[in-house]
This record gives C-alpha cells, sequence and structure tokens, in this order.
C-alpha cells in the first residue's frame, strides 16, 4: 500500500478540525446544575433574578446550534477543504524548491532535484504532462534501488509503459470526441429543416424511386409484348433490363 501523501494528510486533517468546528454547542454540566439550582430556589421562593428559565435555554441554543450550521455548510464546504489542502501542498512543494535553488548547487544537482520533482508524492498522474515526464526506467531514476529490488524496477517499466499507452489512446479518444462534436454542430441545423429533395429514407427521391421502378417494370412487359424481330435484340434488351432492375434494387437497398 502506497503511503499516503502530503495532500491526503492535510485533507484529513482539515476535515476532523472541520468535525470540530460544526460540533453543536451545549452549556457545561456544572453550568446546567447551577441554573437548574438557581430555577428552584426560585420555585420555592427565594430572591434570586440572575435565574434563567430551562425553557429560554433551550431555545436559545437551538437557534445557536441552527445558525452555526447553516455557517458550517457555507464557509466548511468539501471543495473549500479539498482546495486549501492542494494550496498547502503546492506551498509545502515550493518551500523544497526553493531550499534546494541555491546558486552553489553544480548543473548535476539541479538536474537531479528535477527528476524527483517529476517523481514527488501526490503528483496526478492522470495528467498527461505528469505521464510524460516519467523517466522510462527506474535505473534512470534511483539506480541503487533498481539493483536492489530489481522486481520493483521491472514493475515500474511495466506501470509506466501501461500509462504511456493509456495516456495515448485517451489523447485519440479527446480527439475524435472533438471531431464528432464538431460533426454534430454541423448537422444540427438539419435535424429540424432538412430539404425535401435530398436522399433520406422515406423521403421525396426513394417514393419517385419507388415510381420508377414500377413504370420500368410495366415498359419490360410492354416491351415482351412486342412481335420478335431478331433473337439477338431480344437478348439484349433483357439484358439492359436486369442492369436497370439490379441499379435500383442496389441503390434502394442502400438507403
Amino acid at each position: 500500500m502506497a503511503p499516503p501523501t502530503i495532500l491526503a494528510h492535510k485533507s484529513a486533517f482539515l476535515t476532523v478540525q472541520t468535525l470540530h468546528l460544526s460540533q453543536s454547542l451545549a452549556p457545561s454540566t456544572a453550568w446546567r446544575n447551577r441554573a437548574h439550582n438557581d430555577h428552584n430556589n426560585d420555585a420555592e421562593g427565594a430572591s434570586n433574578t440572575n435565574s434563567i428559565p430551562q425553557r429560554a435555554i433551550d431555545d436559545a441554543l437551538f437557534r445557536l446550534n441552527q445558525n452555526l450550521q447553516q455557517h458550517v455548510r457555507r464557509v466548511y464546504p468539501p471543495q473549500a477543504t479539498r482546495q486549501v489542502a492542494e494550496q498547502i501542498d503546492s506551498l509545502f512543494l515550493g518551500v523544497g524548491e526553493d531550499d534546494g535553488g541555491d546558486d552553489a548547487r553544480d548543473g548535476d544537482e539541479e538536474r537531479a532535484l528535477a527528476e524527483l520533482d517529476e517523481l514527488r508524492e501526490g503528483i496526478d498522474l492522470t495528467a498527461d504532462e505528469a505521464i510524460c515526464s516519467l523517466p522510462a526506467t527506474w535505473d534512470s531514476h534511483r539506480p541503487e534501488q533498481a539493483e536492489a529490488d530489481p522486481a520493483d524496477a521491472q514493475q515500474y517499466e511495466t506501470l509506466q509503459d501501461r500509462l504511456q499507452t493509456l495516456s495515448a489512446q485517451r489523447a485519440e479518444t479527446k480527439a475524435r470526441v472533438e471531431r464528432l462534436r464538431q460533426m454534430q454542430a454541423l448537422l444540427r441545423p438539419f435535424e429540424t429543416n432538412v430539404q425535401e429533395n435530398l436522399v433520406t429514407r422515406n423521403g421525396e427521391i426513394e417514393k419517385e424511386l419507388e415510381r420508377m421502378r414500377v413504370l420500368l417494370v410495366r415498359v419490360a412487359g410492354r416491351i415482351g409484348q412486342l412481335p420478335d424481330k431478331e433473337s439477338d435484340g431480344d437478348e439484349v434488351m433483357e439484358d439492359l433490363d436486369v442492369l436497370e432492375r439490379k441499379k435500383v434494387d442496389t441503390l434502394l437497398s442502400g438507403l
């Protein structure tokens, strides 16, 4: 199991503190006992002008806690907690970068810090930029760890290749979705305003082609009733009739 990130630590801490702040307020037991005793003394006839009726206390607490819950929902939503935790995480990483950015460091140390920043805890491995910044092998990042645990190094290479493949597939899918959205935007006006002379299912052209096919059958029947002059001419006419029917059937089957 991977260790929790700085972002996870801070989010959990802020959630706990928010729960503490959102708890209902209530007087202490000692204060309630004292108020109860004062109320009893008033009931027995003792003179005490500082006692508060229990009902008034309960009503005030109810209204106070109701306002408190409304305040908590407005000021401490989960989105705000997440945003504050991300800001803390960014500041934490920024402080580390400032401490490591001394002018006295040479180029090799700066490149090492850049590599560590690429593989820092809490990096968003769903982002294409983060995936592209990952080294191809664990040996190029931490040679001593790769030699000590070759199984983990091999697993890293497998996962890195898998991330690269998925990132490329996601980029292709996004591009395809964008093309389809553009096509949908171009075709949207035709959903309610299609010209009648366009080739559509059950449209005017399909009806006209159906009438033409019936007419061709009738014409072919009339031609068949004509007296035979030459057998070759009949064969040519029959071939033309079959060819025309095939053309019409092919056109209609594609609609």
